[in-house]
């Protein structure tokens, strides 16, 4: 059911000053991708508990997110969200990348701003029980993680976070940048990937904002430097969670988070997972 706060948030609209001045509304700009956005699944049987991927029944987690908390434990984000899977070949995932990569800036600029309204309306719905989930009352502080393919204009999710979405823009800070090991090719966690470009007094509680999640070795490093740098807590929202339907026990996924179908009154934290015994 809708809230007070929902109802308020409804009457939001999309203000930005790269816009059209018809002034679309962030519902009107996201409502469209309720025909192809795919529902993340509750962690449970079949659904690692970090990452929200499929695992073979009888695990809790996934090889990757198991090795990680063996390796970094409370280093690594106390929670990841992501908002839809980001399925090979299907629309979410067409856009992710030409967002960032397609020739054609004016492309790149639609998708920014169509993906800028998805990630709007999921925080400003949201945002409190990614909080929750965190243990934490609020975040203090909105980042991203960087980029690490060079560019010669400013990364598109750093103008949609830190500039476009009015939810977040207050609380930006570019807090990341590329560190020693950033061109280091794979997907692994490296705590020298990234480091922290200033003082994190106060331990602040910070939302780490991310377009894709494949295994989590760059938002995990970006974590981790966090972490180090003095965060209390911090969690990870990505816009899509990369999904290979071919992989292992993907479909069975797939076919479930079909059938659940993607809606925006609800995140994959809020799902009551069904009971289940299962190991790490």
């Amino acid at each position: 059911m809708c809230s007070l706060a929902c109802s308020r948030w409804r009457r939001s609209r999309w203000i930005s000053s790269g816009h059209d001045p018809s002034v679309a509304s962030v519902f009107e700009l996201s409502d469209p991708y309720l025909n192809h956005l795919v529902a993340v699944l509750p962690p449970g049987r079949g659904v690692c508990a970090v990452c929200w991927r499929a695992v073979e029944p009888g695990y809790r987690l996934c090889y990757p997110c198991r090795i990680a908390r063996e390796e970094y434990g409370t280093r690594l984000a106390e929670v990841v969200v992501p908002i839809a899977l980001a399925v090979k070949h299907q629309q979410l995932a067409h856009e992710l990348w030409h967002y960032k990569y397609d020739a054609d800036a004016r492309v790149r600029r639609r998708f920014e701003i169509r993906l800028g309204a998805v990630l709007w309306r999921f925080l400003g719905l949201h945002e409190t029980h990614v909080a929750e989930a965190a243990n934490v009352p609020r975040f203090d502080v909105v980042t991203t993680v960087p980029g690490t393919r060079p560019r010669d204009d400013v990364h598109p999710l750093v103008r949609m976070v830190g500039t476009l979405i009015g939810h977040t823009r207050a609380r930006y800070q570019q807090l990341l940048t590329p560190g020693p090991d950033a061109s280091v090719e794979g997907r692994a966690i490296l705590v020298s990937r990234f480091r922290v470009t200033q003082a994190m007094t106060g331990h602040p509680a910070v939302l780490l904002v991310d377009d894709t999640w494949t295994t989590g070795g760059r938002a995990q490093s970006a974590a981790i430097a966090l972490h180090d740098a003095g965060a209390a807590r911090v969690a990870v929202v990505v816009l899509g969670r990369h999904f290979d339907r071919d992989f292992g026990s993907g479909e069975t996924y797939y076919q479930q988070a079909k059938t659940r179908k993607f809606t925006w009154d609800t995140c994959c934290l809020e799902i009551d997972p069904p009971a289940d015994n299962t190991s790490v």
